[in-house]
């Protein structure tokens, strides 16, 4: 088996089948340099060669645009002959149409949670683990490959839930071929950390989170092996097969200003040499590193090599400076919306009420984990006050929107009020709801850290917003169809 590690999630998997044949796999397809839905940047930055890049599948995790990246889909398929299959979960199954429009006579497999998939006489199987809550990765769906004697499975972009029954999937998952070598992928994911290092407003600030943070992470970790001594009893460790290996890879997305790497929480060789030290703690003596982006790696014999630098690249810029938490830098706080258009407040204010009372509220009356009756209970004038900025900066007014026990809908409260449970600017919630912004688009414009933005994390629940994703790819695929970059885009919000 070999991977060539592009960095992030993505990865090309050779693999060989019955026939002594190999089929090449790539997972996730995200191989711009920028991420068009929170205008941030790659690094390392790459720049492929289609000539020499052969692929016979793509696989597509989920529906995030570091993993589904139109610009990188057409320029594949404009490239590349015979064209690969795409594998797409059933749970973004609702954007086949882009893809039929935007790549065509492509032949695309919808795969189904839990079923195997013959590629050439590999098997792929996907699992999509069930949440007891609501994210904005609901939609994931994690992927094994294997023949008859190798597995490779990574997680993506999620972490499976400490359940009896995820441990036992995954050791079923393990053990279900007499494998000779089977690699478990973990995908390290501290962008959450990070955005809160690089929005310190101080140095001080910055060792207490990363002091935090890494504490937790070893708990974390420890957990891991220690859940099999005391929670999981009656489990198996996928750790202890004698086949068993493990590789981290890093999902890496930072400001556009370089100089932000140096604000890192923890590196990706970092992180596995803690894993191998509690992994010895626990007398658990698999192979465990990290892998390098931009290199070919050689699985053979349960051993990992370095062999080459990945042959379908035309070049790679791979900036990795030493960690300095002490550095002068500080990202400037901005309160004002990200575009700061003056706007047509009536239609504008049509929209947000609507969203208000079709989105927001369904799903927040039904939401036991964040209960609005009790957000409502707890509120200082006893109703649940949303707050809107219209205009701009320099010349706006505020309009009110409120829903209490009295009420069937969000309704404009009349007169002047200052106590409310939410604040936004108009031109941020169209936006949103017009693909414009998302989630982490707040890592641009502040909102207000002592407020719960139960709005602005609903409109990102993927399974609420199907339709707002697929406004926002049909745009990004259309560009791209034309000819058009992913940078041209980012750079009007970054300049």
């Amino acid at each position: 088996m070999r991977i060539h590690f592009l960095w992030h999630s993505e990865f090309l998997v050779e693999i060989k089948n019955s026939k002594n044949e190999t089929v090449k796999i790539l997972s996730d397809s995200w191989l711009s340099n920028y991420v068009f839905w929170d205008m941030m940047a790659r690094y390392p930055k790459i720049e492929i060669d289609y000539e020499k890049l052969e692929i016979d599948a793509i696989f597509i995790s989920h529906s995030h645009s570091d993993h589904l990246d139109p610009y990188t889909l057409v320029k594949i398929y404009e490239n590349i002959k015979p064209r690969p299959i795409l594998l797409i979960p059933e749970t973004i199954s609702f954007l086949v149409p882009l893809f039929e429009k935007y790549l065509p006579k492509q032949k695309i497999q919808i795969l189904k949670n839990s079923q195997t998939f013959n590629l050439n006489w590999i098997d792929i199987k996907w699992i999509i683990f069930e949440n007891d809550y609501i994210t904005n990765e609901d939609d994931v769906m994690t992927l094994a490959i294997s023949n008859d004697e190798e597995l490779i499975y990574t997680d993506v972009d999620t972490v499976p839930p400490e359940r009896q029954d995820c441990i036992n999937l995954l050791y079923d998952l393990f053990t279900h071929k007499n494998f000779s070598q089977a690699i478990y992928m973990s995908t390290r994911n501290e962008l959450p950390w990070n955005f809160q290092i690089i929005e310190s407003n101080s140095i001080e600030e910055r060792k207490k989170i990363q002091k935090e943070y890494l504490e937790q992470r070893m708990q974390e970790i420890e957990y891991n092996y220690f859940r099999f001594e005391e929670d999981f009893l009656e489990c198996s460790d996928i750790q202890e097969l004698p086949y068993f290996m493990k590789v981290f890879v890093g999902q890496w997305i930072v400001h556009p200003n370089p100089d932000f790497l140096k604000l890192r929480i923890l590196k990706l060789d970092e992180e596995a040499k803690i894993e191998k030290s509690i992994a010895k703690k626990y007398s658990r003596n698999f192979p465990i590193t990290e892998l390098i982006p931009g290199k070919t790696y050689n699985i053979e014999n349960r051993k990992i090599e370095t062999i080459w630098d990945i042959p379908f690249l035309k070049s790679i810029q791979i900036p990795n400076p030493e960690t300095n938490l002490e550095l002068e830098l500080f990202k400037e706080d901005k309160f004002w919306p990200l575009e700061n258009r003056k706007w047509n407040y009536k239609a504008q204010e049509w929209k947000i009420i609507q969203m208000l009372n079709t989105k927001f509220l369904p799903y927040r009356l039904a939401n036991t984990e964040d209960n609005l009756k009790n957000a409502i209970l707890n509120s200082k004038n006893h109703k649940y006050v949303v707050k809107i900025r219209y205009w701009n900066i320099e010349e706006y007014f505020e309009r009110n929107y409120f829903f209490d026990f009295s009420s069937f809908e969000f309704c404009e409260e009349k007169g002047k009020h200052e106590d409310y449970n939410e604040d936004y600017w108009a031109n941020d919630l169209e936006d949103f709801l017009e693909w414009r912004q998302e989630l982490y688009s707040n890592f641009r414009h502040k909102l207000n850290e002592k407020k719960t933005y139960r709005v602005w994390t609903c409109l990102w629940a993927n399974f609420l917003n199907n339709d707002i994703l697929y406004k926002k790819y049909s745009l990004h695929f259309k560009r791209a169809s034309i000819w058009k970059d992913v940078e041209s885009f980012v750079e009007n919000y970054i300049k």
